[in-house]
């Protein structure tokens, strides 16, 4: 089964088998067809695809008449601040995120610097199947710069959004594990700026991940060690392109990535009041987070595109998903991991608590999460098909099925990056969120066949 995940803020798969350079040149075209003349940044994670699918986008971008701006290996929030910065018409982030090495994917930002919203991600996807890109007769080719330290001016504008002289008074020790993703030895800088002393573990920048890219406890086993050996403060996991963060403590506790949103949320929304963004497979953690101080939350769809895009609609405080990404009105409206971390540290300075103190004061509910491949054609129809199990109960379709009751929630979807069904529940009960999961995995299972 070759997998092709299509949606509407990036395209990703398994490079060799259905991303090829063929396919990144013709997205690169179609984008650049989409996008007005002007500059259009490249950048991408240290996946050993990476190179290729970057030459072969930057030759789409060109071919439209587009300069490209080419900085590298780079995170993704970096890319999508020099967007803005640069007043390009757009970017291309090429990295797969939290999925292994042999993906990767091809993401895309508007000159706003967010993903494509719903309409410019259609609009993408038409000029792609339709093959009709604009061909330019050009007396010179556009340039392609290639941009040396694009984190400068980023650390920058960071540093001016963080109460650092706080930060570097409490002398933190701080663990982190990039992944030897794009993070890498940016991570340096980042930690040195806020005064902190680092110890880092994969962090050669190499491409080769030494577990999944993906911050969650089962992947932090080294965070863990490290932050007991040395008697750090704290420690983080990012996946490799710096957009998510997971936790774990100065007692060594590996917090899920759950927890990530509600902790920051019960800082940042005492000093930052208003709506709070989520999707529907997050924790109800942050509806307590938010009832402290009397604000809202909003449930949306899963996915970065669609929770920053219901962010800026509702012109709200903050955003995020219990994947471990989170944005905050203050600094920029896309997952950052970079503002993860700092506003942790900074939250740990000001209020003089330790990370453990900060997760005792949230309420401890219990979530499974469990998945299921599926053939990509058949997704859709057996999460449909999933009904059957709540015949009598309210069911919320917006995305897939998630079902509430006072005892346990549970989320059924079809995954938007990978050939999976996604099952997700939580409870205030030991075991209840197990047992749902197990029922409904059963019943697909069955269904797959």
């Amino acid at each position: 089964m070759k997998l092709l995940k299509l949606s509407i803020s990036g395209v990703r798969g398994i490079v060799g088998e259905t991303i090829t350079p063929e396919l990144a040149i013709n997205f690169a075209c179609a984008f650049g067809t989409m996008l007005a003349s002007g500059a259009v940044l490249v950048g991408r994670d240290t996946r050993k695809s990476g190179e290729m699918l970057e030459e072969a986008v930057s030759a789409g971008l060109t071919s439209t008449g587009h300069e490209v701006l080419n900085v590298g290996i780079c995170p993704t929030p970096v890319v999508q601040f020099l967007v803005k910065k640069h007043r390009a018409r757009g970017a291309m982030s090429i990295t797969a995120g939290h999925n292994s090495a042999e993906w990767n994917a091809l993401n895309f930002i508007n000159s706003r610097g967010t993903y494509l919203n719903e309409f410019e991600g259609a609009e993408l996807l038409d000029i792609y199947h339709l093959s009709r890109f604009a061909q330019k007769t050009m007396g010179q080719t556009p340039r392609l710069i290639h941009e040396l330290n694009p984190e400068e001016i980023y650390f920058s504008w960071l540093r001016s959004r963080l109460r650092v002289e706080e930060i570097s008074r409490a002398r933190f020790k701080v663990v982190a594990d990039p992944c030897n993703g794009a993070g890498s030895k940016f991570i340096d800088k980042f930690f040195r700026m806020l005064g902190c002393e680092l110890v880092a573990v994969n962090n050669e920048g190499n491409g080769y991940f030494p577990h999944d890219p993906e911050p969650r406890p089962r992947n932090a086993g080294e965070v863990a060690s490290l932050v007991k050996a040395t008697g750090a403060n704290i420690g983080f996991l990012l996946n490799s392109d710096v957009s998510r963060v997971s936790l774990v403590t100065e007692q060594a506790e590996t917090l899920s990535e759950e927890y990530t949103l509600p902790v920051v949320a019960a800082y940042y929304l005492k000093n930052h009041p208003g709506t709070v963004i989520t999707n529907l497979s997050t924790s109800m953690m942050i509806e307590d987070a938010a009832r402290k101080f009397n604000l809202p939350v909003i449930r949306t769809r899963v996915g970065q595109s669609a929770i920053i895009q219901a962010m800026l609609e509702e012109r709200a405080s903050m955003a995020g998903e219990g994947s471990g990404g989170l944005a905050m009105s203050d600094f920029q409206p896309a997952f950052d991991g970079f503002a993860t971390m700092g506003i942790i540290l900074e939250m740990m300075a000001v209020e003089k608590k330790r990370l453990s103190d900060l997760v005792k004061e949230l309420p401890r509910y219990h979530i499974v999460k469990d998945k299921i491949v599926c053939p990509s054609y058949r997704l859709h129809t057996l999460v449909a098909e999933a009904r059957k199990l709540y015949p009598e109960a309210q069911i919320n379709d917006l995305d897939g099925l998630r079902i509430s009751s006072r005892e346990v929630w549970v989320h059924i979807r079809a995954s938007t990056t990978e050939p999976l069904i996604r099952v997700i529940a939580e409870s205030p009960v030991r075991n209840r969120a197990q047992v749902e999961v197990d029922k409904v995995m059963a019943f697909l299972t069955r269904m797959v066949g």
